[in-house]
């Protein structure tokens, strides 16, 4: 009987390695393969203008960077704009390392659910894809080199994605999140608003960027290469800013979230140790100072609880900090590790939050965005009030809050 398995297992090997051998996986030659790494969706009147930031493939070489080129295509749709692109470059666009999608400023005017779509159900794009928007053009930002990144994506998803340690200020989303928000009952979602920063080092920028753009320019003409050169320079110079929240009902942008309320918002949905409150204008012996707070524990809780008369938002926060730098003149906060918080920094902070979540709930109501999720709620933790408050919670709403900022006791 194990004989049998053996040999079982032994032809299926033989079998798939045949297979391997013949091609007959419809494997595509890496030569005729565009490893893309993000899309950009604009508008142009009826048609959608899709750019894709491409990884060319080469040979290995310690000295070489990585390389990037840009194809666009242009369609009704999506699908079709990626069907031009292939179609006028030979090259099969590969979507399966495509980690971010960028919408146009023009896009997110209109329904973004119609873009959004084809990459949710498609089977060639993960769901996990990163989604945000842009200022402006959606195309210009992939176009930029920053100094230290010559792929603009990789640039924008170390900012949306930080590692542990980092400040949690970019409410990020992906495709599958986003869409699955847009189609439940509240129809309201949000992602990452990405702006343009220049640089202020300018000098190793240009260096930076004078480098990248040779190896961008190495298939054009000297011409070419000198103009890129001479682009990229400037380009170098930018840097990306994720930390403004653009929010959307049924698809359309309707607001955004300052990166104050986005911060607030973070606390109430994701582990906050190792981010930064900044804590202004604090008078200690009659001196004005500002104090930088480091978060090493955020407890939270968001409860809805709805009466006949009204809807009741409740937030607890508690944050346990240490001072990590203050300007004050004679202060030892930020070097002991046992030194409890001021009192007066505690209830400066204290109040800001309170006033950020406050600003956040208002912002909800003004735009009819509820991402917060409100309905959510109600529906599933008070449904017999549900029926009641379904189609006007957000003008029923009363806001109660407690926020503890504290330190070592």
């Amino acid at each position: 009987m194990q004989l049998k398995r053996a040999k079982f297992f032994i032809l299926i090997f033989f079998f798939l390695f045949t297979l391997f051998l013949s091609n007959d996986f419809g494997l595509i030659d890496v030569e005729k393969t565009s490893i893309i790494t993000a899309l950009a969706v604009d508008k142009e009147e009826d048609y959608y203008v899709v750019t894709a930031q491409i990884a060319v493939p080469e040979a290995i070489d310690a000295y070489t960077e990585n390389k990037k080129a840009q194809l666009s295509g242009k369609g009704k749709t999506i699908g079709e704009a990626l069907k031009y692109m292939a179609d006028v470059s030979g090259w099969f666009p590969k979507l399966a390392f495509c980690n971010l999608i960028i919408l146009g400023n023009n896009v997110a005017n209109e329904n973004v659910v119609k873009v959004l779509d084809y990459f949710a159900k498609t089977l060639r794009l993960q769901d996990s894809a990163l989604v945000a928007v842009a200022q402006d053009k959606a195309s210009d930002i992939l176009s930029f080199a920053t100094p230290l990144d010559n792929l603009s994506s990789f640039a924008i998803q170390k900012i949306i994605l930080k590692a542990s340690g980092f400040d949690k200020d970019v409410a990020s989303t992906d495709i599958k999140t986003f869409c699955s928000y847009y189609y439940s009952p509240n129809s309201s979602g949000y992602m990452p608003l990405i702006k343009v920063v220049k640089a202020e080092n300018g000098d190793s920028g240009g260096q930076s960027g004078s480098s990248s753009s040779k190896s961008v320019s190495s298939a054009s003409s000297q011409g070419g290469q000198n103009q890129k050169s001479q682009d990229g320079s400037k380009e170098s110079n930018i840097l990306f800013d994720a930390r403004t929240t653009a929010l959307f009902k049924n698809g359309v942008k309707v607001g955004e979230l300052s990166p104050d309320l986005t911060f607030a918002f973070n606390t109430f949905h994701y582990p906050m140790t190792g981010s930064s409150i900044s804590v202004e204008n604090v008078l200690i012996n009659e001196q004005n100072s500002n104090y930088l707070l480091t978060i090493f524990d955020n407890k939270h809780s968001f409860k809805v609880n709805a009466t006949n008369n009204e809807v009741v938002l409740d937030f607890d926060l508690s944050l346990f900090c240490k001072v990590a730098d203050v300007n004050a003149i004679g202060t030892e906060e930020s070097i002991s590790a046992t030194t409890p918080l001021p009192k007066e920094v505690i209830q400066k902070a204290n109040q800001k939050l309170t006033d950020d979540i406050k600003s956040m709930v208002y912002l909800s109501v003004s735009t009819g965005c509820d991402f917060l999720r409100i309905k959510e709620k109600l529906y599933r933790f008070n449904y017999s009030k549900y029926s009641l408050y379904k189609d006007n919670f957000l003008t029923k709403l009363k806001v109660n809050t407690k926020v503890n900022v504290h330190g070592q006791e």
